[in-house]
């Protein structure tokens, strides 16, 4: 049996192992659990011993009720920015009873009343059970983590597993310059004659320059150092903030200091290196290019320094073990400290959950160096068996990671030292690491750190004064989470919406219609007797999806119609605020505007698709042999799925590696950075676009089989030639069916959404934010459901405008085969 049919085994099994567990008690008290989205350490069996042996401590021995613990997955992209799943099990009134929750967004979440607060739960254990070895004390933990888990001095969260940040070197690579880098001052602080890692930022751009190897094109055939990375690394501006001592939050959380001087200095220092390798869009393409697995850039030579996280050691060591590999802090300015930048998750307990003291048990139990050792053992036997090298995470707690690091690293002759060496650089580092701002708006705060940072790096605002052009992308940013934290932090006293004249209203306007239309069709129909019952009759059997249509359809509409003009994030009830959604939209948010052209310029893609289905429609509408396999392939990318057809698209338009672009090279031509050019990234998504222009190829073939072919011969016989015949009776005959694939395409085109999330997450620059993708960000980012439904009901006025001025349009040009 394979590796992957053991282990589709394994996850059936440990179901059916917790079903079972689940029912076989009926008194037993179930809490059910989200766990890691990556079942715990990558396999549900490690799940399954750690569920069983807490089981087996609360089996009702003691007198207490016994416990029994569901394992679950939220099932989305990421908990924390895609929270939908977690948001609607809440506000349903049906949450898990504990949640493994990204600790960074606790602080946001704990704000909204979204999770219980444990800091009662801590207090009587510390009074109660002091000697318990499952109480827990703040002083056992990383302070780090401690503070992401608090919010306003109460705490939330308990620490799970934390990692820290490092730069990793490729030691190879760097004796391969070593007099040009000893020159710079980059050596190895143990043996001054060998070169070493770059200990300050005049280093690291001394190394960049010298280990970035360009080929006769200019293009990139080496990184010297990644400055950041959503894929291969992980640096964002943060960590070079923190490194020159700059904050993004004033001490008392009040107001945001994004654009402070040693922000600003940091994301300067940032464009300085991507300049150094030919500017940032070139690198940003060049490590796009690049794959996963054993073909990561860094593992391939490709990119000789990065700054990622203590769990990289682990597919070095399982994809590359071979790898002279070094591992030292992030440089800092000098006369600045060296330091490390922690994340990682935490378990909490949502609002809502009906076994709280329960789910406080399995937290500790969770949280406790037991727990951590059967995942380690488990963890290790699993890497054992396939031949691989098991090297421990870090706990939240420094007691548990000190233990663990040297029962199942330090002290295992069989990993090298180097290995050993590296990842002492991040346990070593965790005292003074820093950690992301608990705020209210951390994940706004996050997201315009990233827009900031890719405007400074892009040169957005200016090119030449790279200074500047930092300080303006931070300026915005720096508005957009002050704008947000104000309205957090003094908030206005809104009036609360009151649900029953609401619902009086619409029961009214649903009795109201209901008479008009009675009323109206009882004087339109002529029909009496047995003929007037088949008509209420036809009503009557319609009449479950009318009701269907109320419930769920017309009081959905209407609901979002009156949130509109509300303050609502899901949590906490909706607050009357009159048009201040509508003022925002059009005063105060460019990210409006920018949305909605970047939409409108995806309308290009609607002549582009209705010419190329037409003309596609033209040469398959020929009667002769094999057409309906032709039909077939054309029609094929319609029904592909959008989320594979884009990761289709993704590799297509690689810059490196892609399809279209070893095309362009081998006809002599340039081959652009398609998805990572500001200018050229709609215009990609408008070609992935026309490939499903088979869609419309349908409809053009129904247009012109339906042609009388009479036409076209009276026209021949009078002299016409084909262009003549096409333009005075193909167009005209299918003037029906291109109003019919305009309004659709326009429809279409205003809701795009799948592209941009899948392929490039709005940027670069937000060049394809379109405006459903800014709806969805607002809604279920950033909790703003009102301000989202005043930007649907905008999109649908807009639709029903420009679709009511085609029609209008139409009479001028449409032409109906029905009319005289």
């Amino acid at each position: 049996m394979g590796r992957c049919a053991a282990k589709k085994l394994a996850c059936v099994v440990a179901a059916l192992w917790i079903v079972q567990t689940a029912w076989s008690d009926p008194d037993a008290v179930t809490l059910y659990y989200w766990g890691n989205d990556l079942a715990l350490e990558n396999d549900v069996l490690v799940a399954q011993d750690l569920i069983q042996d807490f089981e087996n401590r609360h089996d009702g021995s003691d007198g207490r009720p016994a416990i029994k613990v569901i394992l679950g997955q939220s099932a989305t992209f990421d908990r924390t920015s895609d929270p939908q799943r977690l948001l609607c099990a809440i506000a349903g009134g049906d949450p898990p009873d504990v949640v493994w929750f990204d600790r960074f967004a606790v602080g946001e979440w704990a704000s909204r009343g979204a999770f219980v607060p444990l800091q009662p739960f801590l207090d009587e254990d510390l009074a109660q059970r002091p000697d318990d070895p499952f109480t827990m004390r703040p002083e056992q933990f990383y302070e780090a983590c401690w503070a992401e888990s608090v919010y306003k001095d109460t705490l939330y969260a308990i620490p799970d597993y934390t990692d820290n940040r490092a730069l990793f070197y490729n030691q190879d690579l760097l004796e391969k310059h070593a007099a040009e880098l000893i020159a710079a001052g980059c050596v190895d602080p143990k043996d001054p004659s060998k070169p070493g890692p770059p200990r300050t930022w005049e280093q690291l751009k001394a190394a960049t320059r010298i280990l970035t190897i360009f080929d006769g094109n200019g293009d990139l055939v080496r990184i010297g150092f990644l400055p950041h990375s959503p894929t291969f690394g992980n640096s964002w501006l943060y960590l070079y903030a923190w490194l020159n001592g700059g904050e993004f939050l004033s001490p008392d959380g009040s107001v945001c200091t994004l654009d402070s001087p040693k922000v600003v200095e940091a994301l300067a220092f940032m464009t300085e290196l991507y300049d150094i390798m030919g500017g940032a869009e070139k690198v940003i393409a060049f490590q796009t290019s690049a794959m996963g697995g054993d073909l990561d850039p860094f593992l391939s030579d490709k990119v000789a320094m990065k700054i990622d996280a203590d769990y990289y050691l682990t597919d070095i060591a399982n994809k590359r073990r071979d790898m002279r590999l070094g591992v030292a802090l992030a440089p800092a300015p000098e006369g600045m400290r060296q330091l490390g930048w922690c994340g990682g998750h935490a378990f909490v307990i949502p609002r809502g959950a009906k076994h709280l003291p329960e789910a406080w048990e399995f937290i500790k139990y969770l949280s406790s160096q037991r727990a951590f050792e059967i995942k380690a053992d488990a963890g290790k036997q699993l890497s054992r068996a396939s031949g691989n090298v098991y090297i421990p995470s870090m706990s939240g707690r420094k007691d548990v990671t000190l233990w663990a690091m040297e029962n199942y690293l330090y002290s295992d002759p069989t990993i090298a030292a180097k290995f050993k060496d590296a990842k002492r650089v991040f346990v070593d580092a965790m005292p003074f690491s820093r950690y992301r701002p608990v705020t209210p708006v951390g994940q706004l705060l996050w997201n315009e750190q990233v827009r900031g940072m890719e405007q400074g790096i892009y040169k957005r605002y200016d090119k030449q004064d790279i200074l500047r052009n930092s300080q303006i992308s931070l300026e915005r940013s720096a508005a957009a989470v002050q704008a947000d934290l104000n309205r957090v932090l003094h908030p206005v006293e809104y009036p609360t919406l009151s649900w029953s004249p609401i619902i009086v209203i619409y029961v009214l306007m649903l009795a109201g219609g209901t008479t008009c239309l009675y009323i109206y069709f009882n004087r339109r129909v002529q029909a009496r007797g047995y003929f007037r019952r088949e008509f209420y009759a036809g009503y009557l059997f319609a009449s479950p999806w009318f009701i269907g249509f109320v419930i769920f359809g017309g009081g959905p509409i209407f609901f979002s119609f009156v949130m509109s003009f509300c303050q609502y994030d899901v949590m906490t009830p909706p607050k009357w605020v009159g048009l201040n959604n509508y003022s925002e939209m059009f005063f105060s948010d460019p990210l409006f505007y920018k949305s909605l052209y970047n939409t409108l310029f995806m309308a290009l893609s609607i002549p582009i698709t209705m010419v190329l289905g037409l003309g596609i429609a033209m040469l398959l509408a020929k009667e002769t042999r094999g057409m309906a396999t032709y039909r077939t392939i054309f029609y094929l990318p319609t029904i592909m799925p959008a989320v594979a057809a884009a990761i289709l698209w993704t590799w297509i338009f690689n810059p490196q590696e892609g399809v279209l672009n070893s095309v362009l090279r081998s006809a002599g031509l340039p081959a652009p950075a398609w998805l990572q050019d500001v200018g050229l990234a709609k215009t990609a998504l408008i070609m992935m676009m026309a490939w499903g222009a088979g869609g419309s190829m349908i409809i053009w073939l129904a247009g012109l089989k339906g042609i009388p072919q009479h036409l076209y011969e009276a026209a021949e016989m009078d002299g016409a030639g084909p262009i003549r015949r096409f333009w005075s009776i193909t167009l005209p005959m299918l003037s029906p069916y291109i109003l019919f694939n305009l309004i659709m395409g326009l429809i279409a085109t205003f809701q795009v959404f799948t592209q941009a999330y899948v392929m490039t997450r709005g940027g670069p620059l937000d060049a394809t934010l379109f405006y459903v993708y800014a709806l969805f960000n607002n809604a279920f980012r950033y909790m703003k459901m009102g301000y989202a439904s005043a930007m649907a009901w905008v999109l649908f006025a807009i639709v029903l405008i420009l679709t009511l001025v085609q029609l209008r349009l139409s009479k001028l040009w449409v032409h109906y085969e029905s009319e005289e």
